[in-house]
């Protein structure tokens, strides 16, 4: 059970989603593929900056953070809690 496609930016903290597409930015793209991150992997939000900030994010073991605005060009769709 998905829901409608949105951008991890607008994940609220505390939510787990699947990535459904990387940033544009091929550097970016790259970083995050090497972590393990790429489209259908899932991700949870554990903390949010102030607004503008940065996203603090998990998947699995790894933990990492995003700027807001790479954040907004990346398409995930939500997962129901656990």
């Amino acid at each position: 059970m998905h829901a409608h496609p949105m951008t991890l930016k607008q994940v609220r903290v505390g939510s787990r989603v699947t990535i459904l597409c990387l940033p544009a930015h091929p550097e970016l793209q790259r970083r995050l593929r090497a972590m393990g991150v790429r489209p259908g992997v899932e991700v949870e939000v554990l903390r949010r900056g102030r607004p503008g900030g940065i996203l603090h994010l998990s998947s699995g073991l790894l933990e990492f953070m995003l700027r807001d605005e790479q954040a907004a060009d990346m398409e995930v769709s939500t997962l129901p809690p656990r």
